[in-house]
């Protein structure tokens, strides 16, 4: 179910009053003046819990709809309307969805199938060699659009030739649902085969994006029989930088790790969260600029060391990292600069070379951090157990210490509870 999110600053009624007035009505049908609607459109998707299959086209739309209504408008009205349109694309039966990309490898001998968290009716197929003949049109129509209507925005439109082709099948209530569910497969595991394959450190070009495998600019959604799927037929990176290819399977070991990351991945009784840092991971370093890409990663460190309770401590991210490490007080410290780094000189705009060093550095502690939740996937409860597990000293003699005194408090807890009998 939609729901307003409940937290105190928000006030979707001040919102939904200013929309109120900024109405016209002509024959039951209501319109609006100025840019001043879409601010206010914008608000209130921020206000509101949405699934997370819903895109942001489709969250715009709902809300569209809920406004647009000769009767005044409120908190109830609006999301009982949202839920209405909601209930009713999910009454409608799922069709199959073949979305087309492209992605950094290059070609394959032969085409092969990744299957999808153990779901049958959801594959990627990465091709040997072209798409199928039924969707080549279609897809050359959809670049074309591309290249018409963003001509001023975008500088140039390419379908990289030189990637290997990849169709992602889902079954799913829309086309837009279909993309969203697609890029999430797709971007899921790229941040396993990145986390494999991207370099520690390197000295390329400051704007050059970390992730050696990436995907295409131009992502298309098709129905079965190869035509386009939906008016809104493609998606775009528009600050696509061409990446060169890379082979990760030249390394032996390449396959097997991925496996095991998977497989543990699914194990996890917290798997979801671990999901959503491996997609923060991703998208952070196909970034080009550092920066951006710095404020990104710091978040998907945070998203695994941060529950952002009333308990939790300014330095958690900070005592938590640094505990996998032998020489803690020394990561300490890095990730000490690191935080002054983000909080400082990103908020100030400054682009340098420093911004990358510092980006490769938080991709090893992301990567040593998510390794150590995929190792131990089936030894903690939850993501506030394996945190608990992180907050404890790091050295020998406070365990000690720590256990001895648990010991003494069981003894005297059992002598209690032998007294009252």
């Amino acid at each position: 179910m939609i729901k307003w999110k409940k937290k105190n600053n928000l006030n979707p009624n001040v919102i939904l009053d200013n929309i109120e007035n900024m109405k016209k009505h002509d024959n039951g049908k209501v319109s609006f003046s100025g840019v001043e609607v879409y601010f206010a459109r914008s608000a209130l998707e921020t206000m509101i819990d949405f699934p997370k299959e819903l895109d942001g086209i489709e969250r715009k739309k709902y809300i569209w709809q809920a406004i647009c209504v000769p009767e005044k408008l409120t908190k109830e009205s609006v999301i009982k309307k949202i839920n209405e349109l909601f209930k009713q694309q999910n009454a409608t039966r799922e069709s199959v969805f073949h979305i087309l990309s492209s992605i950094s490898l290059p070609k394959l001998q032969q085409s092969r199938i990744i299957e999808i968290e153990n779901c049958k009716k959801d594959k990627i197929e990465l091709l040997d060699g072209d798409f199928p003949k039924e969707y080549v049109t279609a897809r050359k129509t959809a670049i074309k659009t591309i290249k018409t209507s963003l001509q001023h925005s975008i500088s140039s439109v390419n379908d990289a030739n030189d990637y290997s082709k990849i169709i992602v099948t889902v079954k799913e209530k829309s086309a837009n649902r279909a993309v969203t569910k697609a890029l999430y497969y797709l971007d899921l595991q790229r941040a396993i085969w990145c986390l494999l394959s991207n370099p520690m450190y390197s000295g390329e070009d400051e704007w050059e994006p970390i992730n050696r495998i990436r995907l295409g600019q131009i992502h298309t959604v098709h129905n079965e029989d190869g035509e386009l799927a939906s008016n809104t037929p493609f998606w775009y990176e528009p600050n696509f930088v061409q990446a060169q290819l890379f082979n990760p399977w030249n390394n032996g070991n390449f396959e097997k790790c991925n496996e095991y990351y998977l497989t543990q991945l699914n194990k996890s009784r917290y798997s979801e969260k671990l999901k959503d840092a491996l997609l923060r991971y991703v998208r952070a370093f196909d970034e080009r600029d550092q920066n951006n890409a710095l404020i990104k990663s710091w978040g998907a460190i945070e998203n695994l060391t941060v529950l952002f309770s009333s308990q939790e401590k300014p330095d958690s991210l900070i005592k938590r990292c640094s505990f996998l490490f032998t020489e803690h007080d020394y990561h300490k410290q890095i990730l000490e600069h690191l935080r002054e780094y983000r909080n400082g000189s990103v908020h100030a705009g400054d682009q340098s070379s420093e911004a990358k060093i510092n980006c490769f550095q938080l991709q090893y502690y992301f990567h040593e951090l998510i390794k150590f939740h995929l190792d131990r996937a089936e030894e903690f409860d939850s993501i506030g157990k394996a945190n608990e597990f992180l907050d404890l000293p790091p050295d020998k003699d406070s365990l000690s210490k720590r256990l001895k005194k648990i010991k003494s408090d069981e003894k005297l807890i059992n002598s209690a509870l032998s007294f009252i009998g």
